[in-house]
């Protein structure tokens, strides 16, 4: 049985500072890629957490420091590079076979510019490719490994491909 006495106590969150600031954001992004917004919505977590445990600290001040200093600073050394970024994912989105929705969808979700989404699809992207390599990967349609025994079958693999987020028309062309 725990009492008050023997509960540890909360850790506070670190006082804010640009160089703890810089100092986290360069970690974060050492860690993993990110865009310029997702950052800012990362550091204003961060920044939120500090202020619930010191009160004395202005929130608007060092939102604008990550905004107006840290992102300049981390895209001139290129840790922020947003057309990098979105060329890698929506390679690696179209590589594992995902729809036209998906990706957009993932790459929103990833806080890309929705111009740059644009540019990339508008250099050619055609569901058909991407539904024949989500199928290849999935074993669904002509390249199942074995017939299909039953109706149900087949609308499994509709299925699947309807999550994929593939319309009817193109998921048919998979059977064929």
């Amino acid at each position: 049985m725990t009492t008050k006495e023997t509960q540890p106590k909360k850790k506070l969150a670190k006082k804010l500072s640009a160089r703890y600031l810089r100092n986290s954001g360069e970690y974060y992004l050492n860690r993993f890629p990110a865009s310029a917004k997702h950052f800012e919505i990362v550091m204003t977590r961060k920044i939120d957490r500090s202020i619930r445990d010191h009160v004395d600290q202005s929130r608007e001040e060092w939102i604008a420091h990550v905004r107006d200093i840290l992102v300049p600073y981390f895209e001139k050394l290129g840790f922020l590079n947003d057309a990098l970024l979105a060329r890698g994912l929506f390679n690696s989105f179209k590589n594992k076979g995902f729809s036209k929705a998906k990706i957009k969808s993932r790459m929103i979700q990833k806080s890309i510019p929705s111009e740059l989404v644009n540019d990339l699809f508008d250099e050619g992207f055609n569901d058909r490719d991407a539904i024949i390599q989500f199928a290849k990967k999935k074993k669904i349609g002509r390249f199942r490994t074995s017939p299909y025994s039953d109706f149900n079958d087949k609308q499994k693999d509709l299925g699947k491909l309807a999550r994929a987020g593939f319309s009817y028309d193109v998921a048919m062309s998979v059977f064929e």
